[in-house]
C-alpha cells in the first residue's frame, strides 16, 4: 500500500459490486488515502452501464488508482469498457481475490489489466472441517438442500429423475468412499 499511497496519495476511486459492503473508506481515510468516488454496479447493470462507470471515474482526473471490489463479470466488463473508452494506460488497478487467482476476468483484457495489483488472503485448511465434511454422504446429510447438487457434481452422476445433471450418463449410488478435494 505504500507504493499506492505515494503515487495517489490524494485520491483513489473504488468501485464495488452490487451486494458487496466493505469498511473501505474510514480505514483508507485513516492512511492518507482519500476515496474521491464510490461507485456501485447495478445487480443487473442496463447496456452502457460500464461505459458510464468508466466516464465517471474520468470525470475526477487524479484518481488514477481504482480499488475494485467485485465479481468476475463485473471485473471483466470493467476492464472491456475501459479498453473501449481508449483507456488501457490510464489506471492503476486494485483488485480482489475475485481476479487476482483467476485468469478469466483478465482473459482478452491483459493489456488494460497490466500493471495490476490483486490480493489474495492467506488460506488456511481446518481439518476438523475437512474431516467433518468428507464424512457426509447423500443419507447422512439430507439437511443441506446444496448438498445434493453438490454431490451430483463432484462425482459426475445423476440422483434420480429430478437430479441437477440433465444427461448424465450414470445414476448417483451413493457409495463413494471419499470426496474429491481441491
Amino acid at each position: 500500500m505504500q507504493e499506492i499511497r505515494g503515487k495517489a496519495k490524494e485520491e483513489v476511486g473504488r468501485v464495488l459490486s452490487s451486494g458487496l459492503a466493505v469498511d473501505f473508506p474510514w480505514r483508507t481515510w485513516h492512511r492518507g488515502v482519500c476515496i474521491a468516488q464510490s461507485l456501485k454496479i447495478p445487480r443487473e447493470p442496463r447496456p452502457g452501464e460500464f461505459n458510464k462507470i468508466i466516464s465517471r471515474l474520468l470525470e475526477t482526473p487524479n484518481a488514477r488508482a481504482i480499488i475494485m471490489f467485485a465479481n468476475e463479470d463485473d471485473i471483466r466488463r470493467v476492464l472491456d469498457a475501459a479498453k473501449r473508452n481508449n483507456q488501457t494506460n490510464h489506471f492503476l488497478w486494485v483488485g480482489s481475490d475475485s481476479w487476482g487467482s483467476k485468469i478469466s476476468p483478465v482473459h482478452l483484457q491483459e493489456k488494460v489489466a497490466e500493471g495490476a495489483i490483486t490480493i489474495l488472503p492467506k488460506r488456511a485448511s481446518v481439518e476438523a472441517f475437512d474431516r467433518y465434511f468428507r464424512s457426509r454422504s447423500l443419507s447422512n446429510n439430507r439437511r443441506n438442500v446444496w448438498f445434493a447438487e453438490f454431490w451430483e457434481e463432484n462425482f459426475g452422476c445423476k440422483l434420480g429423475m429430478h437430479g441437477k445433471r440433465p444427461g448424465s450418463p450414470k445414476k448417483c449410488t451413493g457409495k463413494f468412499i471419499t470426496l474429491r478435494s481441491e
